[in-house]
Formats: C-alpha cells, structure tokens, sequence
C-alpha cells in the first residue's frame, strides 16, 4: 500500500483508539425509591410522608374489618402494619 493510503488509516485508527476510552462507562441503575403515600413491600404496609418543610401530618388508614383510624405521621417512612390489617392509607389534608 502507498503511503498516501496508510495516512488516514492510521489517523482513523489513532482517533478511533483517542475516543474509546472517553465514552461514558456504563452506569447501573439505581434501585427504586420507596414511593410518597401509602405502599406495601412483602406483607407489610408503610406511608412515607415526603416533605422537606419538616410537617407532620395526620393521614387516614383503611383497616381491614376493623373502623378506620387516622394517625399523626412525621417526615420519612412509617410503618403501619400487615397488609392483612391495613388496606391503605392517605393524606387527610391536616397538620398534626
């Protein structure tokens, strides 16, 4: 092959060998946070009051055979119970 022809194969390569390395690596994804409200994970059943104003707030929750109760529930995750017991729970609109 002629020299003319080598060029830019080798300054093809040499940027190609430049660029690889400064592709973004890949990122795992993140697990998934635990939603606002009311969820259930296993057999349990939580409310996560997310704020950042640092409230406390009263929310209402379904229970299964049983009158419902409303609780005061401050920022993060509360636990409420079984999932046999606690059908859901929401945000009644007051501040404890």
């Amino acid at each position: 092959m002629s020299t003319r022809r080598l060029l830019p194969l080798a300054l093809t390569t040499l940027l190609l060998g430049i660029a690889a390395p400064m592709a973004a690596p890949a990122v795992a994804a993140a697990p998934a946070a635990d939603p606002c409200g009311y969820f259930t994970k296993k057999h349990l059943a939580f409310y996560n009051h997310c704020t950042t104003d640092g409230s406390t707030i009263q929310i209402k929750i379904d229970r299964i055979n049983e009158w419902d109760t409303t609780h005061c529930v401050r920022p993060g995750i509360t636990q409420l119970g079984t999932t046999s017991q606690i059908r859901n729970a929401w945000y009644t609109g007051k501040l404890c």
